[in-house]
């Protein structure tokens, strides 16, 4: 998926053939087709791949979550989205850059995968409000920016990654975020 997601970037979803997927890879291409069938095939197992890698690795932090206050949950999760992210970038960039692309079913499991996540931060930022931490007007819209703000590591990358560190990017992203939230520091 790694290897396809670099591909997909580096040429486009379009111009990517199962060809060069498989050269890639270092695999036959005649088994590749065996396994896959197609490169619509291909995109649709990326697809289930990063929803199931976005999934398990917010499941996998929720259960911490549970006993910290507020501001100490955001910002373990912001930080753990920008891992994420920071690992995965090529995923990352593919999806805004070949939303374009994708069939209508696909681009409706991706709202759903997206609205998974944004719902994480959600349901941070209700927690929050509803124990007089935050002060936000609208909770889901707050959420939507913390996400770009984070993606924005990816698919910047091209310049942030000239004027700052990762842990400068946490530091000053969860800072601006909390500032936001009408929380003065981390």
């Amino acid at each position: 998926m790694k290897a396809a997601a670099a591909l997909f970037i580096k040429r486009g979803y379009i111009n990517t053939s199962v060809r060069d997927i498989a050269v890639r890879c270092k695999i036959n291409v005649a088994t590749l087709y065996h396994y896959i069938g197609s490169k619509e095939n291909i995109l649709s197992l990326f697809q289930e791949y990063t929803t199931s890698l976005i999934k398990s690795t917010l499941e996998q932090h929720r259960e911490i979550i549970n006993g910290m206050d507020p501001v100490e949950a955001l910002v373990y999760v912001i930080r753990k989205y920008l891992e994420w992210v920071d690992e995965y970038q090529d995923i990352t960039v593919f999806w805004y850059q070949e939303s374009k692309n994708l069939t209508p079913q696909q681009m409706k499991n991706l709202t759903a995968q997206e609205e998974y996540t944004v719902q994480m931060f959600v349901e941070l930022l209700e927690g929050g409000i509803r124990q007089g931490v935050f002060k936000v007007v609208n909770p889901k819209l707050t959420a939507h920016n913390i996400v770009v703000l984070c993606d924005m590591w990816a698919f910047r990358r091209w310049l942030i990654k000239k004027q700052f560190t990762f842990e400068d990017y946490v530091r000053d992203q969860t800072k601006l975020i909390l500032a936001q939230l009408s929380v003065h520091d981390i």
